[in-house]
């Protein structure tokens, strides 16, 4: 096995993908929200973690699987049903008051970008 040089940083390949990487940036970007408002927010809160969790998950998974593989399309379906799926819980705590306007407004462009890539992915 060919080691590293040392100092280099490794990376997982879905850790280059720009999709994963907005995936994460929402993520971070919602949890202090999520930290402070679940017991407040309820089961919205928590469909919006598992959601945002799953684009990540589902699009790691993805791409270790063979390129132009149903397998691999198939995960990044999954991804881009729990983006929309995350992106509807953000509306409704956006109806319901309990997200900050510039958050939400944030969060759901960067939603929108993910859904946008993911479409294009999972052909």
């Amino acid at each position: 096995m060919n080691r590293p040089e040392p100092g280099k940083k490794r990376y997982f390949d879905f850790e280059r993908l720009a999709v994963y990487q907005s995936a994460r940036k929402v993520l971070a970007m919602l949890l202090p929200f999520l930290k402070k408002q679940r017991r407040k927010a309820g089961s919205t809160a928590d469909h919006l973690d598992r959601a945002l969790d799953s684009i990540v998950l589902n699009i790691a998974e993805g791409a270790g699987k063979e390129r132009g593989s149903r397998d691999r399309a198939r995960f990044y379906r999954i991804a881009l049903g729990s983006a929309k799926e995350a992106g509807a819980a953000l509306d409704l705590l956006g109806v319901r008051g309990l997200i900050a306007h510039d958050i939400g407004a944030d969060a759901r462009e960067l939603l929108l970008e993910i859904v946008s890539m993911l479409h294009a992915m999972s052909r």
